[in-house]
């Protein structure tokens, strides 16, 4: 029989969302609320100050079984503000760089394989930006034969 798991660590990496992290904790609080009274458990949810990056505690107990939680939020504001800073001509050289990338890698190939949901995540961003670029390139079109 395995042994009980009574602390946990969870990391949250929100991405591209612009919401702040004290909305994920009042979020998580109230769904956690909600889901204890379902399922007959207690939870707990408290902040933890005093730390490098944005925390909040979840004490749970569930089946007669104590679990403290540290869930950690890690915004990704200094990559998403390093990745929006790129000039247009660096973002159109960056999606043939990654695209190539997935070409000589086999990954392309390989997304190929999987199913369908797989391949429009990774074509839309490519395909987004080549729609872009030639209604760029028709309205410049436009302009010069007024």
């Amino acid at each position: 029989m395995s042994k009980p798991v009574s602390r946990r660590h969870v990391f949250y990496l929100p991405g591209y969302d612009p919401m702040p992290p004290r909305r994920y904790r009042e979020i998580y609080r109230r769904e956690s609320a909600r889901q204890a009274g379902i399922s007959g458990y207690e939870i707990a949810v408290s902040a933890v100050d005093g730390r490098a990056h944005y925390q909040w505690q979840v004490d749970a107990r569930m089946d007669g079984q104590h679990t403290r939680t540290i869930v950690e939020f890690l915004p990704w504001n200094d990559l998403v503000r390093a990745s929006m800073q790129t000039s247009i001509l660096g973002t159109y050289g960056l999606m043939l760089r990654t695209f190539w990338l997935y070409l000589v890698s086999g990954t392309f190939v390989a997304l190929t394989r999987l199913r369908a949901v797989a391949m429009i995540a990774v074509l839309y961003p490519v395909a987004l930006l080549l729609g872009q670029a030639a209604l760029a390139v028709l309205a410049g079109l436009g302009a010069w034969w007024l």
